[in-house]
C-alpha cells in the first residue's frame, strides 16, 4: 500500500503588495490573487492526487495578525482540505508568532476548526495521525524562541553565542526524546520551521546570522528513523541530503515574495511511501507552480551617445507581459537630459507592474573616511557603524541586519 503526502510551505499570504495593482473589480491588491491562485495549485493537487495528509512547514502569513480578507482567502483554500477529509499539520513559523511567541499564533485558531481535520504545530512533540492508508508519525518542531526553551534566569549573563549553543543543546535532547519514541514499523516524518546550516538562503538570507534566528546543524534532523524530513522557512527549495537518507527537503516558498527570488521555481512537494516494502521506499518530486513572472532590465549607459535608445532596445527585447517588471539604469547625472522617462512607461505598460529606477553614476571613487583611517582607535563594531552611516543612500533596506549579524559574530569570537 502507497500513502501520498503533499508537503508545501511559507505560503506568506498578504504579501509582496508593493509588486501588485489595485484590482478595479475587487478593490483589492492583485499580488492576493497571485498568492490564492498558488495556493490553490497546491490544494487542486492535493485533491487530485488523493493524498493521505498535507504537512505545510509554516509562515502562512507575512505576520501574525493578517486582515480578515486575507485570512479568509487563506482558509478558504484549507478549508478544502477538510470538506476532502484530508488531515493537515499547520505548523507554526516565526512569521506566524504573535509577540514572539508570548501571545499565541495567527493559526492558533484553526484546531478549533473542521473537527479533527487541521492539527496545530504549536510545540515540539509526535503526532500519531490516522490516514485512510494507515497510520503515520508526524514530529513537529515549530520555530525556536529563546523564550520557549530557557528561562531568563538560565541566560543571565551570557553572550548571544552561548545563549544559542545552550539552545542547540536543550532542542537536541528534546528531539532525541521524541526520535527514540519512534515506532520504526510506521512511517515517520519530521516537520520543521527551522534555519539548517548548508541550506541556500533566498529572501531569508539576512536572518541567516542576525540575533532573531539562528541555525540547527543538519545532524540533529537528517536522522535515519525518520523517513522524510519536511522543512519551511528557507524560500528556495532544496534538498540538504543529497544521498536521501532522509531526504532534507525545503519544500520552498509557493509564491515570490521579491525580486531575489526572481530566478526560482516556485511550487510543492509530493510524497509517496510504500509501506509493504521492508525497508519503506520513499519516493518525492517536486511539483512547480505556474506563478506571476519576476524580471530585471539591467542597463549601464554611461558609454553611450544614445542612453535612450539603448534602453528602449533593453526593454523591447525582454519578456516582460504580465510580469513584474523593474527597470534599472546606471546613468551619469549629465545624460538626464537625454532620457524621456515617459517613452519608458508606455513601453512597459504591458507589465503586469512596473518600476523605474536611475542609478547616478560617478567617476570619482568613493572617499575615505578620515577617522577610519591608518592609526584609528576605532573598535571594528564601530568603524562599521560608521560605514554604514556613511552609505545610508545605498545600504538603508539591509544596515540594521549588517550591524546585527557583525554583533553576532563578534559575540562569537
Amino acid at each position: 500500500m502507497q500513502m501520498k503526502i503533499l508537503h508545501l510551505s511559507d505560503i506568506h499570504m498578504g504579501s509582496s503588495f508593493s509588486h501588485g495593482k489595485t484590482d478595479p473589480a475587487t478593490g483589492r491588491n492583485s499580488r492576493l490573487q497571485d498568492f490564492t491562485s498558488a495556493l490553490s495549485g497546491c490544494i487542486d493537487a492535493a485533491l487530485e492526487q488523493e493524498v493521505d495528509l498535507v504537512l505545510f512547514g509554516g509562515d502562512a502569513f507575512p505576520d501574525s495578525t493578517p486582515p480578515p480578507y486575507v485570512q479568509e482567502a487563506f482558509a478558504s483554500q484549507f478549508n478544502r482540505l477538510a470538506q476532502g477529509q484530508i488531515p493537515t499539520v499547520l505548523l507554526i513559523g516565526n512569521h506566524d508568532q504573535h509577540s514572539h511567541g508570548q501571545g499565541g499564533a495567527s493559526l492558533s485558531i484553526y484546531r478549533t476548526l473542521a473537527g479533527n481535520s487541521f492539527i496545530v504545530g504549536d510545540q515540539i512533540t509526535t503526532l500519531k495521525i490516522e490516514t485512510k492508508s494507515g497510520p503515520i508519525q508526524v514530529t513537529t518542531l515549530p520555530w525556536i524562541n529563546r523564550s520557549g526553551l530557557l528561562t531568563r534566569p538560565e541566560t543571565a549573563g551570557l553572550s548571544l553565542s552561548e545563549i544559542n549553543q545552550l539552545i542547540l543543546k536543550k532542542l537536541q535532547a528534546i528531539l532525541e526524546q521524541q526520535i527514540r519514541s519512534l515506532d520504526l514499523q510506521i512511517p515517520a516524518i519530521l516537520l520543521a520551521h527551522a534555519m539548517v546550516d548548508r541550506a541556500v538562503y533566498g529572501a531569508e538570507k539576512f536572518l541567516a546570522v542576525s540575533n532573531r534566528g539562528f541555525q540547527i546543524p543538519l545532524s540533529f534532523l537528517a536522522r535515519s528513523e525518520y523517513d522524510y524530513v519536511a522543512l519551511g522557512h528557507v524560500h528556495t527549495h532544496q534538498n540538504l541530503k543529497p544521498d536521501n537518507n532522509p531526504p532534507v527537503v525545503y519544500a520552498g516558498s509557493i509564491e515570490r515574495v521579491d525580486f531575489s527570488e526572481e530566478g526560482e521555481e516556485k511550487g510543492y512537494v509530493l510524497i509517496e511511501i510504500a509501506q509493504d516494502s521492508k525497508p519503506k521506499q520513499l519516493n518525492w518530486s517536486f511539483n512547480p507552480l505556474a506563478t506571476r513572472p519576476f524580471k530585471t532590465i539591467k542597463v549601464n549607459v554611461t558609454a553611450s551617445p544614445n542612453p535612450q535608445a539603448q534602453i528602449i532596445k533593453a526593454i523591447k527585447s525582454s519578456q516582460i507581459n504580465e510580469a513584474v517588471v523593474r527597470l534599472i539604469y546606471d546613468i551619469y547625472p549629465e545624460q538626464y537630459d537625454l532620457i524621456d522617462v515617459k517613452a519608458f512607461d508606455e513601453l512597459l505598460k504591458e507589465a503586469h507592474s512596473y518600476s523605474i529606477k536611475a542609478n547616478p553614476a560617478t567617476n570619482k571613487s568613493h572617499q575615505r573616511l578620515p577617522e577610519m583611517g591608518v592609526g584609528s582607535h576605532l573598535t571594528p563594531l564601530d568603524a562599521l557603524k560608521m560605514y554604514v552611516e556613511s552609505r545610508q543612500g545605498e545600504l538603508k533596506d539591509i544596515a540594521q541586519d549588517m550591524l546585527e549579524a557583525a554583533e553576532t559574530l563578534m559575540a562569537q569570537n
